[in-house]
């Protein structure tokens, strides 16, 4: 098993500098009582990216979430511990520069259109437009960085066209991840800018993927769009004097940091005393920890958990589902139409079972520290990881992990779409859509025995603590590098 310091040391072996550009900053700066903190978000995909940050004393480079931040945190922040640090430079935009790349056309055209959710993305030339800009500020700030032999770190489909933008600087390695799923050909073919957005992932060294559909996705998008030469065997891609490997490479999460997190509850966890407010005489909770996102199979999960009571009623009184459901989008109207047909249906839901002392669901919008959310899966009977469609999903990873402490662990119930499934085999795995099988699952899992639980939590947890964030950044850049060298 990789930790940071083999991770640290690697890096040290490899003797370039690292730039890192994703459009999720690691820390917010914010002040309390007069001093400047660095504080770090809650989730996402820059929890996984800030130690291999610090393993390798990265430049990494962000769009800034809060105007406030320049004021109070300035374009550079030195992120430090102990053992290392980086520096944060953070990119500032003007409102109209973020609603068209970021609200339009990251997540209302490319989000909806990898994502097989059924959401119609939509076409907008000023957010393409908006988008470029974004892209082209992104790339000028990495060619300030580059110094000597580089290595370019672009996280995700956010920064799509930092590649092109780049102009293919010397000495450098450039390599991409792309995080949300790659569809079909005949999905992406829709898409006004593809050729754009095609050519300018293809200036990568390397570019990789979660799952081995969505590599081979890619490159039948490819094939389809380009006359151009594809070596299967190899999957390199040959276009315009540019050789581009394709892999995929599942993310791990950092199961070290997740053990250190779990049981340090002090008896103030903001979590825990709001769930305890509302289970009333509840006594196993079935848990889902989402972003507020259609692709989350929010409404799905809904329907499954009505469709269980009606089977199962002596479990009327006895479960509770929680929904801790992070707020996102909401300048989006997919999002807030989503939210409002939830809060009805959870509504619907609860005043067909409710009695005095207890309802089935309870929904909280809230963003909770990670050590708390963490703490609490330690604690849930049940955890409904359920997407439509999902990169990876890192909830049903830190699930696993945080259970392994208990004598009784939950179980977790996983769509067979969600990118961690190809880990988490031992998990209750599901197709989303189908409810029959969403309310099995969760009746065994109610009632499986903690000897089996114990054994397939031990045995994901195996998985995980092998392929790690650390194996899995380590992974990257090795054959990002493999694949700099051209035959």
């Amino acid at each position: 098993m990789l930790t940071f310091n083999s991770l640290k040391e690697f890096f040290k072996s490899q003797n370039f500098r690292m730039i890192i550009a994703a459009d999720g900053e690691t820390r917010i700066a914010q002040k309390l009582n007069g001093e400047v903190i660095q504080k770090a978000p809650a989730g996402g995909v820059s929890i996984a990216l800030d130690p291999i940050a610090r393993a390798s004393s990265a430049i990494y480079i962000a769009r800034a979430k809060d105007p406030k931040e320049k004021e109070i945190g300035g374009a550079h922040s030195i992120i430090q511990d102990q053992e290392s640090k980086y520096t944060l430079k953070r990119l500032f935009f003007s409102q109209d520069d973020i609603d068209c790349y970021y609200y339009g056309f990251s997540n209302q055209t490319l989000w909806p259109l990898c994502h097989v959710a059924f959401q119609k993305p939509e076409f907008h030339k000023n957010w393409f437009e908006g988008f470029k800009k974004v892209n082209k500020k992104f790339a000028q700030s990495i060619k300030e960085e580059i110094k000597g032999k580089t290595f370019i770190w672009i996280n995700d489909y956010q920064l799509s066209l930092v590649p092109k933008y780049l102009d293919n600087p010397r000495n450098t390695i450039v390599a991409m991840f792309w995080h949300i799923p790659w569809p079909t050909w005949e999905v992406f073919r829709i898409l006004p800018y593809k050729k754009e957005i095609l050519e300018s992932i293809l200036r990568c060294d390397f570019v990789a993927f979660h799952r081995g559909y969505q590599a081979r996705n890619f490159i039948e998008t490819v094939r389809r769009e380009f006359e151009t030469r594809i070596d299967d065997e190899t999957a390199k891609v040959y276009l315009d004097n540019t050789v581009t490997t394709i892999k995929n490479l599942p993310m791990g999460v950092d199961t070290d940091v997740i053990r250190s997190l779990v049981d340090k509850d002090d008896g103030t966890s903001l979590v825990l005393r709001d769930v305890e407010k509302v289970i009333g005489s509840a006594e196993k909770v079935i848990l889902g920890v989402d972003r507020l996102d259609y692709t989350k199979g929010l409404i799905n999960r809904l329907m499954a958990i009505d469709r269980f009571f009606e089977r199962n009623p002596k479990y009327i009184g006895i479960v509770v589902y929680i929904g801790i459901m992070a707020p996102s989008r909401e300048a989006i109207p997919s999002y807030r139409n989503l939210k409002e047909e939830i809060k009805k249906l959870s509504q619907t839901i609860n005043k067909k079972y409710k009695n005095n002392t207890w309802q089935p669901i309870h929904l909280i919008s809230a963003i909770y520290p990670r050590k708390e959310i963490i703490n609490f899966y330690q604690k849930a009977d049940v955890c409904l990881v359920t997407p439509l469609d999902d990169g990876m999903n890192l909830v049903s990873k830190e699930f696993v992990v945080a259970s392994s402490f208990s004598e009784n662990p939950g179980m977790l119930v996983l769509s067979q779409f969600a990118g961690s499934a190809i880990d988490l085999t031992d998990a209750l795995i599901v197709n989303p859509y189908s409810l029959d099988e969403v309310i099995s699952a969760i009746k065994k899992a109610l009632e499986m025995d903690p000897k089996e639980k114990q054994k397939r939590i031990k045995r994901m947890v195996e998985v995980l603590d092998d392929k790690n964030v650390y194996e899995w950044a380590e992974e990257f850049v090795k054959n990002a590098v493999g694949a700099s060298k051209k035959p």
